[in-house]
């Protein structure tokens, strides 16, 4: 049991639970492929793993009640899990449901249990049913690319992090959330602070004015002094903190010297440990081959015992048969030998035959070298085959692109023009029908390539027009409209388009080019000649200018150039016509509309481009199968020689065999003729010699085997003796490296300590010195004989707080320069200016606290981050190496990112992927991807965790379905290889099917299901795999037959 991962699935047992009546299945400690047709109850599995886990039934996506997982016709249904304990007896947690209360009673190891104890078990054990990244039912595979970056992040955390990295996660965001609340009552308090401080500001010259006589005489008094005293006390802070400092570096040197010699006794126990377990494996590797040798021997005995005996019994057998016809043999003999003699000397020499048969082996040889050449040459040609294939889907691709513009059109043309429509698809369909050249809709065949000149045709055209079908004949035009206007009732339009003409336009073009004119509207569009030669017959298209917006400023000069006619600006559209009465000129100006009908354009050019590039690959193509069709010639007619040789060599080899067939019926007919005549047989004599024989070699046998049992007993128990010892071994070596690494961290850090004891201890006797003196000379100061302070210079001194010496001294040289400087004011200035002011330092007060708050919050949150940060970073850093291994191994590209945010509960992860060269690095999102790419993205992520993550186990629901075949068989291949790692999770793998020719090992266990209504329950006591196996072989058989 040394690959069982604690806590993993080793038994599960379901009673009338979803599909099943009863199944009970033994897991393997590594990957577990369960296989079944959908419908046999493999998400049932899945359901039993989550519920029988104490998992809720929103994370299966099927049933809401838990009551509704009870096969259908029972009352109950049980579900029964053992997981591996390495600590003792396994874990065995039992569920037991009820239909009609949705009620469930627990059990554990046999014990009636609670939810609440099931629960803190699985956590124990580290297992996570919640969690998308270690259980992923069928129904939420979609879920995990919807996961969003914080979710996928903080599941990742759950599964592959431990609880440590995940609750720093959470408390970093606590503490942001709780920093950003608080810096926002800050502002608002310091907003407000400013304010009061602003309105006093105005009056603060004048109170101060009025205080500072008094209040700066009696200042300068009190800090004259306070000066001596706060320097003693500066240097007595500064003398005292020395002093503990030389106390805790004692300490810590005496600690130091008592911790080194424990670290130096570990050190020579630990290599005597080591020494004494390698004496203790080489001992034991010598018993083990002497067991070995001892083993080999008997079986050598044993196999040699087994021979005589087959000997003996066939040499009786043959005596027997030998005697019964002897008599009769005798006389046949001479005559055969004498007829074997006369045709072995019509037969060819046997040295001609060899030497005929040696020349067809060497032509065989070169016939074997040409068919490997021409296979070669084959093999290079599919390859460059399948290389422009791969070419030609992705112009398919680009050509699709660009063909969707058509799909929309035609989308809208559903949608708002049904019968028209619905006229298309009948013309798609019945093109041959017509003579004539047939075009779809103006609507769908006019093409603007820049977007901005769609409002210019769309404005002329009218929506008859737009929807109309342009033929070229009128009988097929008639045919048309007999058909489905008449037959089939629907509302359509269709037009005649004009004969071939040429039209021309009669402007002075260069007058109009002049003014702003682009162009004409026939230049900017693109549709086919028959559909242009109706547009410029009856909307002129080839005499409708189209101009900037200078057109706007000139259109008065356009008018007298044109005459009559219609032209463009950006922004409005020009009529202009004769009257029909007099010979003046009408114009009419209207605010051009945005296009709705032409917006959609295609590039034709891009097109045209592709499906050249397209028709040269197949061009290629027929180059391809055309040597491929030459080669296979070529290999025909080395076939044809290959079985021409054979045939031959075959007709020799038959005429060697027939010879020495001849000769060695001759010398064997012979010397069964001298024996006949010279030697009787006694039958009797013969039997009872044989069977001594046999009772003899089989008792010996026996004994042998015996032997060989008790040795293969000794072998076992050597073998157990020594893993035990080279255990042992790796626990002695581990304890030498981490002894000798303390031992040496130890001794360094000593050394530093005792360096800094040594420097401490000559500052503090300085300090102590200078200290003694500063205290007289403050004592002098106040008048005082005691080295105590009194308590009224106390009160005195802390009325004016200094930071130090310098602050004092410009404290006293201000209240001395202001001291001269005072007015008398209005009393009630005073007041009011004195109640705002305690205002301003009860929110100053406040201010000054949330500033601390928020220094100890952002020092709690640089520390968490820089726990959190570095190993999270490696983290990701060790997923997105296998992520993009895997990927790698696909011919496609992936990474996984940790996005960082300013507010820790919106950092994340992003998964990146590519699955085409034309494409760049996309995120993984529930939209972009196809089904199958994300399948391939989630088990990659999901593989890319197997060998980081401490959970027991994790499973997968039916993740292959959508693959493409070569992708799933790559990733089963990194799967079965990331899966079997000693020491891994246990992995199971839910599909109702794999790809024929997979590679599989020891460390998988394939759980294959049988359940449905096929299976004759009165045969279940004899069912087994090896009778399925040879059933559906023999059903095979028939069909083929």
């Amino acid at each position: 049991m040394n690959d069982w991962v604690q806590g993993c699935l080793s038994k599960l047992k379901l009673i009338n639970f979803v599909t099943y009546d009863y199944v009970e299945f033994t897991a393997g400690p590594h990957l577990n492929i369960i296989i079944g047709p959908n419908g046999t109850g493999k998400s049932s599995i899945v359901c039993a793993l989550c519920l029988g886990l104490g998992g809720k039934t929103n994370l299966l996506g099927r049933a809401r009640e838990v009551g509704e997982f009870v096969k259908h016709g029972a009352d109950q249904a049980t579900i029964e899990l053992e997981l591996y304990n390495k600590r003792g007896s396994n874990h065995v947690i039992k569920r037991v449901i009820t239909r009609d209360d949705n009620r469930s009673h627990w059990y554990i190891n046999k014990k009636v249990s609670n939810l609440k104890e099931v629960s803190s078990l699985v956590k124990q054990l580290n297992i996570d049913v919640d969690n998308l990244c270690q259980f992923l039912p069928q129904d939420m595979v979609a879920e995990f690319a919807k996961m969003s970056p914080p979710q996928l992040l903080e599941s990742t955390e759950r599964a592959v992090g431990g609880q440590e990295l995940l609750s720093l996660h959470k408390a970093l965001i606590t503490h942001k959330q709780e920093h950003k609340s608080i810096a926002t009552a800050q502002g608002n308090k310091e907003e407000y602070l400013e304010e009061l401080t602003k309105r006093n500001e105005y009056l603060k010259d004048i109170v101060s004015k009025h205080k500072e006589r008094n209040k700066y005489l009696k200042k300068i008094e009190i800090l004259e002094r306070k000066r001596p005293w706060l320097m003693y006390e500066m240097q007595r802070i500064s003398y005292n903190t020395l002093r503990d400092e030389k106390k805790t570096l004692l300490n810590r040197v005496e600690e130091l010297k008592k911790l080194a010699q424990p670290l130096q006794d570990a050190v020579e126990a630990s290599k005597n440990n080591l020494v004494e377990a390698e004496s203790e494996i080489r001992i034991v590797s010598d018993e083990l081959n002497q067991v070995h040798t001892k083993i080999r021997k008997i079986e050598g005995i044993i196999a040699s015992i087994k021979d005589t005996i087959e000997e003996t019994i066939q040499d009786f057998k043959g005596k027997q048969k030998e005697q019964e016809t002897k008599e009769r043999k005798l006389k046949e003999l001479t005559t055969e030998v004498k007829a074997y003699e006369s045709e072995l000397a019509k037969l060819p020499p046997f040295s001609e035959l060899k030497k005929k048969r040696d020349d067809l082996t060497n032509d065989s040889r070169n016939i074997a070298r040409e068919l490997a050449k021409t296979e070669s040459t084959t093999n290079e040609i599919v390859a460059e085959k399948q290389a422009q294939e791969s070419k030609r889907r992705q112009l398919e691709q680009q050509i699709q692109r660009l063909n969707d513009v058509r799909n929309k059109k035609l989308e809208m043309l559903r949608r708002y023009e049904k019968d028209t429509y619905t006229a298309v698809e009948w013309l798609r369909l019945n093109k041959g029908l017509f003579k004539g050249q047939v075009l779809e809709p103006f609507q769908l065949i006019i093409n603007v390539p820049n977007q901005s000149n769609a409002k210019y045709i769309e404005s002329i055209i009218s929506r008859n027009d737009r929807k109309a079908f342009i033929f070229e004949l009128s009988d097929d035009l008639n045919r048309f409209m007999s058909e489905l206007r008449d037959k089939q009732k629907l509302t359509i339009n269709a037009v005649l388009a004009p004969a071939n003409a040429i039209f021309t336009c009669h402007f002075d073009w260069n007058a109009l080019r002049s003014l702003g004119c682009v162009g004409y509207l026939s230049d900017l569009i693109e549709c086919p000649e028959l559909a242009k030669r109706y547009l410029c017959k009856y909307y002129r298209i080839h005499a409708v200018p189209v101009g900037s917006a200078s057109v706007d400023r000139n259109a008065e000069k356009i008018n007298q150039i044109m005459g009559s006619g219609l032209y463009f600006s950006p922004t409005n559209r020009y009529h202009i016509s004769k009257s029909r009465y007099s010979d003046d000129t009408i114009s009419s100006i209207s605010q051009l509309r945005e296009s709705r009908i032409f917006s959609l354009t295609v590039d034709m050019n891009k097109i045209q481009e592709l499906t050249t590039a397209m028709q040269a690959l197949r061009n290629e193509a027929e180059s391809f199968e055309s040597r491929l069709k030459l080669i296979k010639e070529q290999e025909a007619e080395i076939r044809t020689r290959e079985d021409s040789n054979r045939k031959q060599k075959a007709m020799v080899s038959q005429e060697l065999r027939h010879r020495a067939t001849i000769e060695e019926k001759i010398r064997t007919r012979t010397a069964k003729a001298n024996q006949l005549s010279n030697t009787k047989i006694d039958l009797d004599v013969e039997r009872s010699r044989c069977e001594s024989r046999v009772t003899k070699e089989l008792e010996r046998c026996m004994t042998q085997q015996n032997y060989l049992l008790n040795s293969y007993c000794q072998l076992e128990e050597k073998f157990l003796v020594k893993t035990r010892k080279t255990i042992a071994k790796i626990c002695a070596w581990f304890k030498v490296t981490e002894a000798e690494d303390s031992l040496s961290s130890s001794s360094q850090e000593l050394t530093q300590a005792q360096e800094l004891l040594q420097t401490h201890s000559e500052r503090v006797q300085r300090q102590r010195e200078h200290a003694k003196e500063l205290l007289e000379k403050a004592k002098n100061a106040c008048g005082l004989t005691t080295n105590e302070l009194p308590p009224k210079y106390k009160q005195k001194f802390k009325k004016y707080p200094c930071n130090d010496v310098e602050d004092l001294d410009n404290q006293l040289n201000e209240a001395k320069a202001l001291a001269e400087c005072t007015n008398e004011i209005d009393p009630q200035v005073i007041h009011e200016y004195t109640t705002r002011q305690q205002e301003i330092e009860s929110y100053s007060k406040e201010v000054e606290s949330n500033q601390a708050k928020l220094a100890a919050l952002q020092e709690k949150i640089t520390t968490l981050h820089d726990k959190w940060y570095s190993p999270i970073s490696t983290l990701i850093e060790k997923i997105n190496e296998k992520f993009r291994e895997f990927f790698g191994v696909l011919r496609c590209a992936g990474e996984v990112i940790l996005s960082e945010h300013e507010d820790y509960d919106k950092w994340g992860i992003d998964i990146k992927v590519q699955f085409r060269n034309s494409d760049d690095l996309k995120r993984l999102t529930s939209s972009y991807q196809s089904g199958g790419e994300k399948s391939v993205s989630t088990i990659l992520y999901l593989l890319s965790l197997q060998g980081l993550t401490d959970c027991p186990f994790r499973v997968v629901d039916e993740i292959n379905q959508g693959m493409d075949p070569r992708n799933e068989r790559k990733v089963f291949e990194m799967m079965a290889k990331t899966a079997t790692v000693k020491g891994t999770s246990q992995y199971f793998l839910i599909t109702p099917k794999l790809l024929p020719d997979l590679d599989f090992n020891d460390r998988m266990t394939i759980l294959a299901i049988f359940n449905g209504q096929g299976l004759d329950n009165s045969k279940n006591e004899s069912f087994s795999i090896d009778y399925v196996i040879e059933e559906n072989q023999t059903r095979q058989s028939q069909l083929t037959m």
